[in-house]
Parts: structure tokens; C-alpha cells; sequence
């Protein structure tokens, strides 16, 4: 996961899977943010992480491939990999 946000690597994937993958950890380990009590306001980070990859796919779909990820690299040799790493299939 880290390699791919790093590098921007099948950033489709790894915003999805990093979505559900933050969601499974807000809900299993961190409880959905309990245990709750009076005053408690902490709703715990996996929640937070899962709204972050869900801009950063908003964020990649409306604005397209990143010139400095590693998918537009890829997609230069090989353009069928667009199918596989970006969200629309518009021009660069």
C-alpha cells in the first residue's frame, strides 16, 4: 500500500483498497471509535483515513493522471494499463 501511494502505482486500486482497508480498521480494533462514555468526542482515525482516500479518488478522477506517478510511465509503453490504474480514460 505505501509503495503504491508513494510511487503513484494502480492508484485506482490502491485508493479502493486502501478505503475498505481503513474501514475494516475502524470498525474491527479500533471498535468505531469506543469505547463511549459521557464526554467522549473521539470517533478514532480509521474513519478519517477512509474520507482521505476517498478525496484522493475524487481528486484523481476529476483531475486525471499525475505526470509524476509512475502509472503515467507505464501507460506510455503500454496504454492499456489506463484501463487498469486511472479512474477516466480522458487525455493526459
Amino acid at each position: 500500500m505505501a509503495f503504491c501511494l508513494i510511487t503513484g502505482f494502480l492508484r485506482k486500486l490502491a485508493y479502493t483498497a486502501g478505503f475498505f482497508l481503513s474501514l475494516l480498521i475502524w470498525s474491527v480494533p479500533e471498535g468505531f471509535g469506543g469505547p463511549y462514555g459521557p464526554g467522549s468526542t473521539d470517533i478514532g482515525t480509521g474513519v478519517i483515513y477512509a474520507f482521505v482516500f476517498v478525496f484522493l479518488l475524487l481528486t484523481n478522477a476529476t483531475y486525471g493522471t499525475s505526470r509524476f506517478s509512475l502509472d503515467q510511465l507505464i501507460e506510455k509503453r503500454w496504454p492499456s494499463w489506463r484501463r487498469v490504474a486511472e479512474l477516466r480514460s480522458g487525455t493526459v
